[in-house]
């Protein structure tokens, strides 16, 4: 994927859209942070409205303290939005557009007609004093293809840098996608995807669509967003860097996604990836085998690349081998003959007290078959 320039984080516009969920400016700033921190290469602040009496503060305080080097802005193709945005001096003015015929009949009480001549007129506006300009066609996957072909062709002819593909309530697959991005590819323009999770292949749908030729996939810290949520940055960026050599700062993910939560009431559980204290956590026999001669074997990365550890907890679905491990880690050593029924006896307790056993439980285990 050389093509790709990089991660589009929506976590303070997006992400602020959450049901429930309202970042202090404070807060903000502290994200925009550690998002520079791990790497990630835009930034969308906010949504660009006279009603935000406080978003110069964020472009000012995210420019300056969080040391954000693409700033983008999020608005709607209305004059007075454009206007608004562009007293803020964003790197990236993002316009959105419903393409649809849902969504331009309910929304806009409109006819296709019209919304062309919107983007036109928006996309002209915006890009006469921003440098780069983005356009977001709204339910892109399920508008009809020839019409989101017209809409882009027009974009281009008004001099728009990057189409945002967004597939607005999750209905997109990674085939399907992938399809659509060959397909703009065609266009000399940078593409962009905005993925909802409504059938949790949002994340799927980012890394199919930057495999397909992408330039650009939009991601929120813990896939914050509307309904189910969008493709989640620790995913999208841990498996760019770690299976694609994507320079992200990967250690530091847990760290950012601890801070989102606190900052928005949410939870993360021990099993979530990339981010989960235990996602490195092994009891199975087979595995802790295989994981004791070369870890490689059942891990898909080294642990430290995300600031985890290794857990490897000897319990009741322990066979041999992983008892003689266990007794090696120890310094303990049991006859061969007698390893068997010293196995037996191990899973034995373990299902007993429903739990691993303790140090000194193997060593007086041993001890009754050393005797």
């Amino acid at each position: 994927m050389e093509h790709v320039r990089g991660l589009v984080d929506s976590t303070l516009r997006e992400g602020c859209q959450t049901a429930g969920v309202a970042f202090t400016l404070e807060q903000k700033v502290a994200i925009a942070r550690d998002l520079v921190r791990v790497g990630v290469e835009e930034v969308e602040v906010g949504i660009a409205s006279p009603m935000d009496k406080e978003l110069p503060d964020v472009v000012a305080r995210c420019r300056g303290e969080a040391g954000v080097r693409r700033l983008g802005l999020w608005c709607r193709c209305r004059k007075e939005d454009i206007a608004c945005a562009l007293q803020l001096a964003p790197d990236v003015l993002s316009l959105s557009i419903p393409v649809s015929d849902l969504h331009i009949g309910v929304k806009l009480n409109m006819e296709r007609a019209a919304v062309v001549k919107m983007v036109a007129r928006a996309v002209s506006k915006a890009r006469a004093a921003a440098p780069y300009v983005s356009l977001g066609l709204e339910d892109a996957t399920r508008a009809e293809p020839g019409f989101l072909r017209e809409i882009v062709a027009v974009a281009c002819e008004s001099g728009v840098n990057r189409i945002r593909i967004a597939d607005t309530v999750g209905v997109a697959t990674p085939g399907s996608i992938a399809a659509l991005v060959r397909e703009l590819r065609e266009f000399a323009v940078e593409i962009g995807v905005h993925m909802h999770n409504d059938f949790g292949m949002a994340t799927a749908n980012a890394i199919g669509a930057l495999e397909a030729g992408a330039h650009w996939a939009d991601v929120t810290v813990l896939g914050l967003g509307e309904r189910a949520g969008n493709s989640r940055l620790e995913e999208v960026a841990g498996y760019l860097a770690l299976q694609g050599a994507r320079p992200y700062a990967t250690p530091r993910l847990p760290g950012l996604a601890r801070l989102v939560a606190e900052c928005s009431g949410r939870t993360i559980e021990p099993h979530q990836p990339v981010i989960g204290a235990g996602i490195f956590a092994c009891e199975t026999g087979l595995h802790l085998a295989g994981l004791a001669k070369d870890p490689r074997t059942y891990e898909p990365y080294e642990p430290a690349l995300v600031g985890a550890r290794r857990q490897w907890s000897y319990g009741a679905k322990v066979g041999r081998q992983g008892v003689a491990e266990r007794l090696r880690q120890l310094g303990l050593h049991c006859r061969e003959e007698h390893l068997a029924r010293l196995a037996d006896s191990f899973r034995s307790q373990c299902l007993t007290l429903g739990r691993p056993l303790h140090d000194l439980e193997v060593r007086q285990l041993v001890a009754e078959y050393s005797s």
